[in-house]
């Protein structure tokens, strides 16, 4: 396969994605057994005369592909993506930084926070560059695992309705239950009773979800 054709499967991979076209993931499979024959990519890293146009076509296929899973929902694919890009990353410093690069890695460190992997979302970090971390993108999961550490909980909920772009409503979701359930855990440690107003309040609840709340003790405090 040439360098042409990798790089009409990109286009027709960026269109499709952007537009949520259900070919996305046939596309990039496609685009993805290309890259397989890419030797200027890890763990090869050769010289070739097509290295840096190689190395541009895999890393933005790849960060679509990880904003591809993110919109179907699709974690372990996301975590996939990203096991095949960051090496590109760390190996070929000299590729351009797209568009969705610094979206993709606050992305990364949100499916880290998710996962509970501490000590992963640090490493990462120290790889970033102070440029990097400034973007609101990334600097955005950077203030949220903060909160969480600290226990910032109400500062957490404003961060919940004020997000850096829609993807991140998928680990922030997953984020928010986990969140709710410390909360729950230490409601009933602290309290023998409690108004289930404040409850809703203290579980980060608006006064407009009441039906989400009651779903919630339903579903994970019966016996509230």
């Amino acid at each position: 396969m040439s360098i042409s054709e990798a790089s009409a499967l990109l286009k027709k991979l960026s269109s499709e994605v952007s537009s949520s076209s259900a070919s996305a993931s046939t596309t990039l499979a496609s685009l993805k057994l290309i890259l397989v024959d890419f030797d200027s990519l890890p763990p090869l890293c050769l010289p070739t005369p097509d290295s840096k146009e190689e190395q541009r076509i895999a890393c933005e296929a790849l960060e679509l592909g990880c904003l591809l899973a993110v919109k179907n929902g699709d974690g372990e694919a996301f975590e996939g993506n990203t096991n095949q890009l960051f090496p590109i990353y760390s190996s070929c410093p000299s590729v351009p930084q797209s568009a969705n690069r610094k979206k993709v890695q606050g992305l990364y460190l949100m499916f880290l926070l998710v996962e509970n992997r501490l000590a992963d979302f640090h490493s990462v970090l120290q790889t970033y560059t102070a440029e990097e971390i400034g973007d609101e993108r990334i600097n955005f999961a950077v203030l949220l695992e903060r909160e969480l550490m600290v226990g910032s909980y109400d500062k957490f909920a404003t961060s919940s309705t004020s997000l850096p772009d829609p993807l991140y409503q998928f680990f922030m979701t997953s984020l928010l239950s986990t969140v709710r359930d410390n909360v729950a855990d230490a409601l009933e440690v602290s309290y023998e009773s409690m108004d289930l107003a404040d409850a809703q309040r203290m579980l980060m609840f608006q006064p407009n979800e009441t039906s989400a709340f009651e779903s919630f003790v339903k579903q994970s405090r019966e016996d509230w």
